[in-house]
């Protein structure tokens, strides 16, 4: 059914979760000719390699407890890439709001900065943005507005930090799904961003009219109302992505495309283990499997305990 779907969020209040969905083609506003943000920033290359030491290194499906209310997972997608790179591993890292503060922080917080660098728990990419940094479409931090238009091709809100009690500590928005009110969202939550869907509102698969493979970062929320950090540098199309997403992880309920390419990024440390996953493949501009650095990004959505 469309419309709005109601999430446990192991906490005593539980609320309404509008799932998300977008229409659209995906366009890189990022990848402007000439762009001097577009450079890889210096790192060991071997970042990566030492972060993932141990058994949550293993691409086993196997949970991994990294701290209490946050929990690592590692599982390798069913379909193999059209272009015949990456060992298929997904990356997903599980937060109970509980427990697991999530952030918005953007250019007006000292960006930009490698997902390493932000001083958080954990760290993904918020959303494409414009060369100035400003995300492609609303991004409002705790109140303060980064961006304030709602771009017509972006069909999914992520929103946090409410404003009253008896609201989820987090959601997803879709547009089109039924009862969306985005004055009534940027009303009760304080913070807002907004991208791309790859689950609709009933939480199926959306179809893409891109037909370019990236590695990917994205951002969800599941069944239990904690939040869904997600990082699969293996390009894919995004229209398999999402199924492949959906067929790994049925209890997601809602998830936005954050990032492609070399600058998706995700960063942990915790329980002293830190997690570092950075993407690489994009079609028409980096189609290798060569980086091994974080890039900087102006804008993250990462996580503070509480």
């Amino acid at each position: 059914m469309r419309g709005l779907l109601v999430a446990g969020l192991g906490l005593a209040l539980a609320a309404a979760v509008a799932v998300a969905g977008c229409s659209g083609k995906h366009r890189k506003a990022n990848r402007q000719a000439g762009d001097a943000r577009a450079q890889p920033a210096p790192q060991a290359s071997e970042a990566r390699a030492q972060a993932d030491a141990g058994p949550s290194a293993l691409c086993d499906g196997a949970s991994h407890q990294l701290a209490p209310g946050l929990e690592l997972r590692r599982l390798r997608a069913v379909t193999p890439p059209e272009v015949g790179s990456g060992d298929r591993c997904v990356t997903m890292l599980r937060a109970d709001p509980g427990r697991f503060r999530p952030r918005l922080l953007t250019v007006a917080d000292g960006g930009p900065k490698r997902a390493s660098d932000w001083g958080l728990v954990a760290a993904i990419n918020a959303a494409l943005f414009h060369d100035d940094g400003r995300g492609i479409g609303l991004m409002v931090a705790r109140g303060r507005v980064v961006n304030g238009s709602d771009n017509p091709k972006l069909g999914g809100y992520l929103a946090f930090d409410p404003r009253r009690a008896g609201l989820a500590p987090l959601a997803l928005f879709g547009r089109d799904c039924e009862g969306f009110d985005l004055a009534r969202v940027r009303a009760d939550y304080a913070t807002v961003v907004q991208s791309y869907r790859l689950l609709d509102c009933a939480g199926q698969p959306i179809a893409w009219q891109d037909d370019k493979s990236y590695s990917a970062a994205a951002v969800g929320i599941d069944s239990a109302g904690w939040l869904v950090m997600l990082h699969v540098r293996t390009p894919y199309r995004m229209t398999v992505l999402a199924r492949e997403l959906l067929a790994a992880l049925p209890e997601l309920r809602g998830v936005l495309f954050v990032e492609g390419g070399p600058e998706a990024s995700l960063y942990a440390s915790a329980g002293g283990r830190t997690v570092a996953e950075m993407g690489s493949f994009e079609t028409g501009f980096t189609e290798d499997d060569l980086n091994h650095e974080f890039w900087p990004l102006p804008n993250v959505i990462g996580l503070e305990a509480r």
